[in-house]
């Protein structure tokens, strides 16, 4: 791996030591024990770490802080580079059992380790279906070019092998511990698989007495000195995020030399804006307990989610933070944020994203809480993680992308919510209504799969007839029709109870 540019303060001024991380100092001490077990051999049980939380708050600093203050040796596969089973086993799991080269070389220590990293985990795609053995050793010595792994296959459960074989310390990063669990049914069941090998710890972002002391150890060793006027100012727009810090009093001291003044900032201000990330748990409950229209719609707008997905959000906990009789009131102006995100499919004119979100944000805002909760108990909606079933969506999905001529990803994130909900039997979709089927020319299999039916159930049978049966009646060019019709009507042709793509 390259080394890093002097010229990046982020690099120059990283930790060497845990001890002169800031913040986060619970999760430290948990760490430091974790590391402490590796000095006197191999832990018996744990041989991983999984570091989550938001970018910037010191994950892949402390895996390297580790490394450099104990004199291990340090393995990292980046998150640019592929980590499907073979990269990641030729990388990562055969270091990981043999000692460190270090104790053969005249600098190395006794007691020297490999450390493992494995930067941003939850990126990885796919689910933690195994690859054999053998595939993965062809791939990595590959005779012919059709052996050899592509993307991220086999990358999560090479991972959980890893962490079996282990015999040197493994840490892995991650913003999204969901990611890497999966958002289909089994992500309770794969999670707990993964947290038997290793131990999860949570970073929060920093707070501002941190910040403060981080930008004071950079000021010094740069000679560089700022008013405390002007510091705050700095840090009160930032998110605890210590690397954006770091390259804010980089950027100021570059345009600015000499003492650095109020002015400075602002100047700074006017010619960069913060893109920041808070956490989607974190954004819901600033915007449920800000009581301001404008000051939701600014958390929202550095939040980690688009609005689809924040909307989706909002839906799902407004049940828990607010009354039946206010969820009626608010109702409407859900109705009208759902319309509003579905126009971006048929007028990109139309500010869809601003008004799904503001009309969002507004409604969560509008009325108090249950007896006045200063701390509104939040969950993740469900319904966003059932319907990714393999069996259920990849027959659909792998279809429609060829047909429409676009990525799988795209129907999966785009149109597959929007078919499960159209044929979710709650809210009136019925099996033996064809009509959207027809509408894409989707074969009986996938019908079934739309509603959540395997083809081994007795009901498939009858229904699979009744819609070969209906095909064989009429004409191919049927089955070809555009999703959205030219009228305004809400109701499909067959007079059904079932919406349409239009309604919903």
């Amino acid at each position: 791996m390259a080394e890093p540019s002097d010229d990046d303060w982020t690099e120059r001024h990283r930790p060497e030591s845990i001890g002169l991380m800031e913040g986060n100092e619970a999760q430290l001490r948990r760490i430091r024990q974790w590391l402490n077990q590796w000095d006197g051999g191999m832990p018996n049980e744990k041989r991983g770490l999984l570091l989550a939380g938001p970018p910037g708050v010191g994950k892949t600093t402390l895996a390297r802080a580790a490394a450099l203050e104990r004199g291990w040796t340090m393995i990292e596969l980046n998150a640019s580079e592929e980590r499907n089973a073979a990269a990641i086993r030729r990388a990562a799991t055969h270091g990981s059992q043999h000692v460190s080269l270090d104790q053969f070389s005249g600098g190395g220590v006794s007691s020297g380790k490999t450390l493992i990293l494995l930067d941003e985990v939850d990126h990885l795609s796919g689910g933690f279906g195994r690859v054999s053995d053998g595939r993965i050793e062809e791939s990595i010595n590959p005779e012919e070019e059709s052996t050899i792994l592509r993307g991220d296959s086999g990358g999560k459960a090479e991972l959980l092998n890893l962490l079996d074989v282990a015999r040197q310390p493994v840490i892995m990063t991650c913003n999204d511990p969901m990611r890497l669990w999966g958002r289909n049914r089994n992500w309770r069941r794969n999670r707990d698989r993964f947290l038997r090998k290793a131990e999860l710890v949570n970073f929060k972002r920093a707070g501002k007495l941190h910040l403060r002391r981080v930008a004071h150890r950079v000021l010094d060793a740069e000679g560089r000195s700022m008013d405390p006027e002007a510091l705050e100012a700095l840090i009160g727009g930032n998110p605890g995020d210590l690397r954006a810090l770091v390259r804010d009093l980089q950027a100021v001291c570059a345009l600015r030399k000499g003492h650095i003044d109020i002015s400075a900032i602002l100047d700074l201000a006017e010619v960069a804006e913060r893109d920041s990330q808070i956490d989607v748990f974190r954004a819901l409950r600033e915007v449920y307990q800000s009581r301001s229209g404008k000051e939701a719609n600014r958390i929202l707008m550095i939040s980690d989610k688009d609005p689809d997905e924040m909307l989706a959000w909002f839906v799902w906990n407004n049940q828990t933070v607010f009354d039946s009789g206010v969820l009626a009131e608010i109702s409407p102006a859900m109705c009208m944020a759902d319309r509003s995100l579905a126009m971006k499919y048929t007028n990109r004119a139309f500010r869809s994203w601003y008004w799904g979100s503001a009309l969002s944000s507004q409604a969560a805002v509008s009325h108090l809480p249950i007896d006045g909760a200063s701390d509104p108990f939040l969950a993740y909606p469900n319904f966003l993680r059932r319907g990714g079933e393999a069996w259920r969506s990849s027959t659909v999905v792998e279809y429609l992308s060829e047909a429409l001529g676009t990525s799988k990803a795209s129907i999966r994130e785009d149109l597959w919510p929007n078919l499960l909900a159209v044929h979710d039997s709650t809210l009136g979709g019925d099996p033996e209504e064809f009509t959207i089927a027809k509408h894409l020319g989707l074969p009986g299999e996938a019908h079934l799969a739309l509603h959540g039916i395997p083809r081994s159930k007795r009901e498939a049978r009858k229904i699979l007839e009744d819609f070969n049966s209906e095909n064989t009646n009429e004409p191919e060019e049927a089955l070809i029709e555009e999703i959205i019709e030219d009228d305004n009507s809400d109701e499909d042709e067959t007079g059904g109870t079932q919406f349409s793509l239009d309604s919903f």
